[in-house]
């Protein structure tokens, strides 16, 4: 998305600040993707402040610095001009990036998808590993009995730690603004429809209900079919709590619709006209067109993994496992309820989804571990540490994937071949659980028969994980290195 000129006055301001302000400015000029400037004194150049800027990169070419600014070089060195004071000069005619010029192919479009998400979910990475490290806390507690299970305190952190989870949309809504120049109040504003109570509401009541009846078969309530109707059309009855997918859609079409409304109407206008115009227009458009649609994808995908699973056989379990981050990224995770209970009664014991959430939460955890060993840059070997603790005690992978595995791809290429082993083991065994919960170091006695108190399961989850977590941690420890993480991170 294009930026405004205040952006580009900001970020030329921050450049000419961190290489020793305008009195250290000898000369600058540019090319075709970067700013190149020539410093009195090189040692009052912050060469990573720079980076942290939010540029492509930064580098020293002998006493020259070099910023990658991209498409966006031009309004990027008239406001530096501006800004430094020194005297304009002509373009260099020379592209060292041609990458970052041409026209964008359908794969490059496909190619971005992942890390636009990432970068969307990044920033908010400290209230998901806070609430991931709470529970975790919580849990100690408990299991030392330090804490009762049924206390009230206990019961006020269960809900509390599922905060930043249930109203993830909202903070994600308030990261994509930001990365789609968006006004922030608009994309936690689009989250908060969402969310609403009264559609909350609305959408249970379409969805209708299963009520348990011990004894017997379970009390169905037919539901409506519709969350209500906006302009005469029915409103999908989609849950979108815990879901980041259709906020960041939203927020991305809201960005072009801005973009679209600041460039026609006045100024004098603009305040009262383009919030009002924008909610008309998205508002219909995200309820009834752009949230179902990732809704609905959802829905797709579970019944192909129902499908799978039906068919595939023992190959079905290493796919899951493999692609559960994705699984959950997208939602999907919700939609395998139908398999796992279909194996359950058939198996008399889930060897589906659990046994898969369990590897897979392990190995990005080892995942994070390997990072952490391996690297030399002090915030990501603490971030890496935290993340893996998160993965591997509560179960919480978030921070993991969009702190690590997935922005930096190799630790999660490693870990979906480790896990994906892991789970071809547990399938020969038929591992499976005996009841539900929610995949932690804490919960793996589920993996015990209640009825005869046969802990095989158990055992062979453990050496599954185990297997997992060891491939995982050396195929990263090898994948991975430094100096392209510092690229991604540079681009991010």
């Amino acid at each position: 998305m294009a930026k405004t000129q205040k952006d580009f006055e900001q970020l030329a301001q921050g450049i000419v600040e961190l290489v020793g302000g305008k009195d250290n400015v000898a000369h600058a000029a540019h090319c075709l993707t970067r700013l190149r400037i020539t410093p009195k004194d090189t040692s009052l150049v912050k060469l990573d402040e720079i980076k942290k800027l939010g540029v492509i990169g930064a580098q020293m070419i002998g006493d020259q610095v070099q910023v990658i600014i991209g498409n966006d070089i031009s309004e990027v060195y008239d406001a530096f001009i501006t800004a430094s004071g020194v005297e304009r000069e002509a373009a260099i005619d020379e592209n060292l990036d041609p990458e970052l010029g041409k026209k964008k192919s359908v794969k490059d479009i496909l190619g971005s998808i992942l890390p636009t998400i990432v970068s969307c979910v990044f920033p908010i990475l400290p209230a998901l590993i806070a609430c991931g490290m709470l529970q975790a806390f919580i849990m100690i507690l408990v299991n030392l009995h330090i804490l009762s299970a049924d206390s009230p305190t206990v019961a006020t952190f269960s809900w509390v730690y599922n905060v930043a989870f249930y109203f993830l949309p909202v903070l994600v809504g308030a990261a994509a603004a930001k990365r789609f120049n968006v006004k922030m109040a608009m994309g936690i504003l689009m989250a908060c429809i969402l969310l609403y109570p009264d559609f909350v509401d609305l959408v249970a009541a379409g969805q209708g209900a299963t009520i348990p009846n011990p004894g017997g078969p379970p009390t169905v309530i037919p539901g409506t079919g519709n969350a209500g109707y906006l302009f005469g059309f029915p409103i999908y009855p989609a849950t979108y709590s815990n879901t980041i997918l259709p906020i960041i859609m939203c927020v991305f079409v809201m960005g072009y619709i801005e973009k679209f409304l600041n460039k026609y109407l006045p100024k004098s206008v603009r305040i009262v006209l383009v919030p009002l115009i924008e909610m008309l227009i998205m508002v219909p458009l995200g309820l009834l067109v752009i949230c179902p649609i990732g809704a609905k994808l959802s829905v797709w995908m579970g019944n192909i993994l129902t499908w799978a699973f039906m068919t595939l056989g023992p190959i079905a379990p290493v796919l899951l496992t493999a692609f559960m981050p994705f699984i959950v990224l997208t939602g999907m995770h919700f939609n395998l309820m139908a398999v796992a209970m279909a194996m359950s009664n058939l198996n008399s014991k889930n060897t589906v989804t659990h046994p898969a959430y369990f590897l897979s939460n392990s190995a990005q955890g080892a995942a994070c571990l390997a990072v952490a060993c391996k690297t030399k840059d002090p915030e990501r070997r603490a971030l890496g540490l935290s993340t893996a603790f998160s993965s591997i005690v509560p179960g919480i992978t978030e921070p993991s994937m969009y702190g690590i595995t997935l922005k930096y791809k190799t630790p999660m290429i490693a870990a979906m071949i480790g896990s994906g082993i892991g789970a071809f083991i547990g399938g020969l065994l038929k591992v499976g659980t005996y009841a539900g919960g929610p995949p932690n170091i804490f919960t793996l006695p589920l993996f015990i028969n209640p009825m005869t108190g046969d802990m095989t399961d158990l055992r062979n989850i453990i050496i599954c994980i185990l297997i997992g977590m060891a491939i995982t941690f050396v195929l990263t420890f090898i994948m991975y290195s430094d100096e392209k993480a510092d690229e991604i991170d540079a681009k991010s």
